[in-house]
């Protein structure tokens, strides 16, 4: 995304490096500050304890184009949590239109993302964890020296 980004002329090459600059600087991350809690209730349902888990997302509305969360969630393949990075994009954004009817089998709608919004990401992807920050880093380094 951040290569075709630089192509179609949306991140310049100053922004890159403003944007691994950035990620380089981070020494605080989510999965590090922020924590899952369990709380019991008093509840009772079907014989089993009703139990609240509570975990933090971090949300950043990027005007009305998308919606940038962080989210702590179980791992997929261990023990434990991680922080994960999610896009949410408003339909009505899309082209061509699905509003109001169904898509079609294999329809294909295309989603145009601002500079903006792939600021936030960067930073998103910055701040979720020390290995999605050094990802990050390693990512924009090479659209880097790909794109010259």
């Amino acid at each position: 995304m951040l290569y075709l980004a630089h192509e179609n002329g949306l991140l310049t090459s100053d922004d890159l490096n403003r944007l691994r600059e950035l990620a380089e600087q981070q020494t605080e991350f989510c999965d590090e500050k922020f924590a899952v809690t369990d709380e019991r209730t008093p509840n009772e349902f079907a014989g089993f304890k009703v139990w609240w888990r509570k975990h933090p997302v971090l949300r950043q509305d990027v005007g009305n184009e998308a919606t940038v969360e962080i989210e702590l969630r179980h791992r997929q393949r261990a023990v434990g949590f991680q922080a994960m990075v999610f896009l949410l994009v408003p339909i009505q954004r899309c082209v061509p239109s699905v509003v109001g009817r169904t898509a079609t089998p294999k329809e294909v709608v295309k989603w145009p993302p601002s500079t903006e919004v792939l600021k936030v990401l960067v930073r998103a992807f910055a701040v979720a964890s020390r290995p999605h920050r050094d990802n990050m880093i390693a990512l924009l380094s090479e659209v880097r020296r790909e794109c010259g």
